[in-house]
């Protein structure tokens, strides 16, 4: 009887080792063949933290958005912001979220449920139709929920600002005497308005300095930024941290002085 084996007849021992070396062959050059590395996509990046809390560029691009509608209006909405503006606006929020951190803690300005909603309804009169409005909302992926957050967090550390530095950064008669006496004819109300702001500016930088050394800040990318705070000054017309208080106090002294 024949054995059914490969290796019964020279045909089939030909056919086996033909098969046989065409498989090492296979393998051998899978083995040569540089691996296939796998496509990343970056999804999102942490560019700084704040008390254990992160900041994603996404988050960072997000908000820098909201400003510049907020602040220039809504043909700033499709403005796409460079590496100098979110290396400006990220130490701006980095600065409120220190600042937070200090009202959270002490359980300051909480804000109402009716307050929020007004500003949320202002920052939406920003643009000329619902549509308008909602392409933004697409284009940051954030709902209005999360910009009204955002509003929120704005409007706190506004009136945190206010209560800390507005009564403190008032101009004495004296001031103002000196100062126009190194300045002859100035006029009164611009250089009272003028010392207001750089009195604000200067409580302001102490305030954040201060805070700041309590807070545990960690910046991961700076994004080409210096570093260096810029409270109270704009960049590409950007406010940074919170200029404004700096003019209500201004105001304020002029108003006081009328």
């Amino acid at each position: 009887m024949r054995s059914l084996s490969l290796t019964s007849d020279p045909r089939g021992r030909y056919d086996f080792h033909v098969r046989a070396v065409a498989v090492f062959a296979l393998l051998l050059s899978a083995a040569a063949a540089p691996a296939q590395t796998p496509q990343r996509t970056l999804v999102d990046e942490v560019v700084a933290v704040v008390d254990a809390r992160s900041i994603t560029l996404s988050e960072l691009v997000a908000e820098t958005r909201i400003h510049l509608v907020e602040h220039q209006g809504a043909q700033a909405a499709e403005s796409d912001p460079d590496r100098a503006l979110l290396a400006a606006s990220l130490r701006r929020l980095i600065e409120e979220r220190v600042i937070l951190a200090e009202v959270d803690r002490l359980r300051l300005f909480d804000l109402d449920h009716a307050e929020v909603e007004g500003a949320l309804a202002r920052f939406r009169s920003r643009f000329s139709t619902a549509e308008a409005y909602d392409r933004f909302l697409a284009r940051i992926e954030m709902t209005s929920e999360e910009v009204a957050l955002v509003l929120a967090r704005d409007l706190r550390v506004s009136r945190y600002l206010d209560n800390r530095l507005k009564l403190a950064a008032q101009v004495r008669d004296a001031e103002l005497d000196e100062a126009i006496r190194a300045s002859p004819g100035a006029d009164r109300g611009r250089m009272r308005q003028q010392l207001a702001r750089e009195k604000y500016e200067r409580l302001l930088e102490g305030l954040l300095a201060d805070l700041r050394r309590k807070a545990d800040v960690r910046i991961l990318d700076p994004l080409e930024g210096d570093g260096r705070s810029v409270a109270g000054s704009k960049v590409d017309g950007l406010p940074v941290a919170k200029a404004p208080g700096a003019q209500q106090a201004a105001d304020a002294g002029a108003a006081e002085a009328r």
